[in-house]
Formats: C-alpha cells, sequence, structure tokens
C-alpha cells in the first residue's frame, strides 16, 4: 500500500499545514482503513510482555551483581537501592523465583 508524491501533493493542494484529521481522512480514502488516535502518554505492555521483561532483565548477571550489592549494603546498613525495606524484600524475592 502505498500513495504517490503528486497523489499526496493533490491531496494536501492549496493548505499551507497539512492537519493531523487531513492525514487520518486520506488513509480513511486511499487504504480503506478506519483511523482512530489516541494519545500516548505511556506505553502499555500486555501481562506477557511484562513477564518476558522481567525474565530478561533478571537473567542479566549485570543487574543481578548490582542487587546483590544493594543487599549486601542494607545487610550492612547502607541503604542504596530503595527507602523501603518491603519493597526490597519482595523484588528479591521475586528475582529468587525466577531463576
Amino acid at each position: 500500500m502505498s500513495i504517490s508524491k503528486e497523489q499526496l501533493e493533490q491531496s494536501f493542494q492549496g493548505k499551507s499545514y497539512v492537519e493531523l484529521k487531513d492525514l487520518v481522512q486520506l488513509i480513511e480514502e486511499n487504504f480503506g482503513f478506519n483511523v482512530t488516535l489516541q494519545r500516548k502518554d505511556e506505553p502499555e505492555f500486555t501481562d506477557e510482555q511484562k513477564k518476558r521483561m522481567t525474565s530478561v532483565i533478571f537473567k542479566d548477571e549485570d543487574v543481578l551483581s548490582q542487587l546483590r550489592q544493594a543487599q549486601r549494603d542494607r545487610e550492612n546498613g547502607i541503604s542504596t537501592y530503595s527507602n523501603s525495606e518491603d519493597e526490597f524484600a519482595q523484588l528479591l524475592k521475586e528475582i529468587q523465583n525466577e531463576q
């Protein structure tokens, strides 16, 4: 699916600015799609994507090394990872479950 430069120029002939609604109309008319637009504030990941990303992250030896060091620091009274002992403990538990 494509549109030629000439077709594009003809569609927007006489316009000094092309508005988003013009692009949507062009797509719908030329390619037969219904187009809806939604603001993308933050990426939304599926549960499956989140699981795969978590698995990849927690298999990375550098990440695991940093977390082990953070755990040792916590045990020695140096809090460098998080202000929440509960959150840190939960993260360590999740990592152990991933391995």
